[in-house]
């Protein structure tokens, strides 16, 4: 079952349950303890996979919570959040992009000080991205760097929208001058048929991929800041005409060739 904003409910329930595990200094470890499992086998349900509803509410237990306790957090939390961005939220969040990427970590569950850290910024610089945010309406900022987020974790962004434009000129840039040969480069490419129905397959596999490699990130956050790299995955499906390869590479003899 989707809330409106397309997060699953599970989703829902296991980042309240991690919010509360964080508000409590419980770590995946002090859990996998309690439980007498692997903190492998934690971070796996956590991130929602061979997740049961038993496992969930042992989960609760090692909290002092009853998952229906749990539930009605959510909910509130959920209910109580904006689901998509003003024109000025958007228009704020593209003039200051690195604001927007801090945004967008904290979105993540990020804390200001693991942002602080990994960015080496100084008390004054985070605090004043933080407090861009809260001018914003995005977050509530309080004394320590604590803060509450005021949207929901996916909200939707304005088609066409400043936002989106920003990024539409800084990400394909970036992957225009994308090295292919680079062994860190990960990359396929297919060239087929596809029916109407079958692009709007295609569209929701793409979803569940970026929510996958989401989900890789939250796991890998346990680990060394040596052992993980910053990594931008764009998706994209574009219509072709697939002679344009031979054709660039030929010229109009080749395609004739091929025919």
């Amino acid at each position: 079952m989707k809330d409106q904003d397309g997060s699953s409910d599970q989703a829902l329930l296991l980042a309240e349950l991690k919010r509360v595990l964080k508000g409590r200094n419980i770590r995946y470890r002090d859990l996998a303890e309690q439980l007498k499992l692997s903190e492998t086998t934690i971070k796996r349900n956590l991130a929602g996979r061979g997740l049961t509803l038993a496992a969930l509410e042992a989960m609760c237990g090692v909290v002092g919570i009853r998952l229906i306790d749990l539930a009605e957090m959510a909910a509130r939390r959920s209910n109580s959040k904006a689901r998509a961005l003003t024109a000025e939220q958007e228009q704020g969040l593209a003039n200051n992009i690195f604001t927007a990427f801090i945004f967008l970590l904290l979105r993540y569950d990020w804390s200001p000080q693991d942002i602080q850290t990994e960015f080496r910024l100084g008390e004054p610089e985070l605090v004043l991205h933080l407090r861009r945010l809260e001018k914003m309406r995005l977050l509530d900022l309080f004394p320590g760097n604590r803060v509450r987020l005021l949207t929901v974790r996916y909200p939707e962004w304005l088609f066409g929208g400043p936002l989106r434009r920003v990024i539409d000129a800084t990400i394909r840039g970036h992957f225009e001058k994308m090295d292919f040969h680079d062994p860190k480069a990960v990359w396929e490419l297919e060239t087929v048929k596809l029916s109407v129905g079958s692009i709007a397959q295609l569209r929701t596999m793409i979803t569940t991929l970026a929510h996958r490699m989401r989900e890789l990130a939250a796991e890998d956050r346990a680990l060394p800041l040596d052992q993980t790299e910053w990594y931008s995955m764009l998706c994209v499906a574009r219509p072709i005409d697939p002679r344009v390869f031979w054709e660039e590479e030929g010229g109009a003899g080749a395609a004739k060739a091929h025919r």
